[in-house]
């Protein structure tokens, strides 16, 4: 019992976390620049879950993608410091002698809300880039079909349309170039056909799926060759607890600057 004590008082110091925090950023500056001169080997980070580009790029490039698992032992540490801290300020809220669980000390709750939010922040990322995914390159002609990644449902290209600036456009040296470009999808699966619009500014979304046009062409007006789009399908199962998270920070924060501005005027009138 001794040894678990020690732990948790070791592992909750607010101290330990900005010491994590600290490392961190240096490892990441350090991760930053070994991006920046070999970028090949981390652009596939775009396409691929983490645990995919450990297998296929990270383990054979470890002298190089070393910085990217020293980061994450560091994240899971901060997650670790950051669950048994919040949780020994709850404790120590609940057994202070002040309190009585009314509505008016809720703000006193700051510490454990604020921790409780970065944690489902660090876990949404975590899933983001663990089953989430992120498919480019899918290309559809009209009338051409293609399946969402991992799943039975297909998307069918049933129009395309591309406009162009006129000549009489007010953006110089824009005429004839392409102003936008529109299409209507249907997603066919066991409960039949759904459409869908999309165009360059309008991604469309599917039961969990957002899909974005990345690329179209013609990108000249009056072209012979056949008009295709390409587009980005992504599944994010993270994203839900991303903003959840940075919810409960935000309530948390305020929550804390209601308390240090209660703090001030209490001291004001003493």
């Amino acid at each position: 019992m001794n040894s678990i004590r020690r732990f948790r008082k070791f592992t909750g110091d607010t101290r330990v976390s900005l010491c994590l925090i600290y490392a961190l950023f240096a490892d990441i500056l350090i991760g930053s620049m070994v991006m920046k001169d070999h970028p090949e080997l981390f652009h596939s980070l775009n396409n691929q879950s983490l645990q995919e580009w450990i297998l296929s790029c990270g383990e054979r490039n470890m002298h190089l993608a070393c910085w990217l698992f020293v980061a994450l032992f560091l994240l899971l540490c901060l997650a670790v410091t950051t669950t048994i801290c919040g949780i020994n300020k709850l404790i120590a809220i609940i057994r202070s002698p002040g309190w009585h669980g009314q509505w008016r000390e809720l703000p006193e709750l700051a510490p454990f809300i604020l921790h409780l939010g970065f944690l489902m922040l660090l876990i949404g990322q975590l899933a983001s880039h663990t089953i989430g995914v992120n498919s480019h390159g899918n290309i559809l002609i009209v009338g051409g079909v293609i399946n969402i990644p991992g799943t039975e449902t297909k998307i069918l290209l049933k129009d395309l349309k591309i406009t162009f600036f006129g000549k009489s456009t007010t953006f110089l040296g824009m005429e004839n170039s392409p102003c936008d470009c529109s299409a209507t999808l249907s997603f066919v699966d066991s409960t039949g056909s759904h459409e869908r619009r999309i165009s360059l500014n309008q991604p469309c979304w599917y039961r969990g799926w957002s899909l974005f046009i990345e690329d179209f062409y013609p990108k000249t007006k009056n072209s012979a060759r056949t008009s295709f789009i390409n587009l980005t399908i992504r599944n994010d199962p993270g994203i839900i607890l991303i903003t959840a998270g940075a919810l409960v920070f935000g309530l948390g924060l305020a929550m804390y600057l209601f308390l240090v501005m209660q703090s001030h005027a209490d001291k004001e009138r003493n």
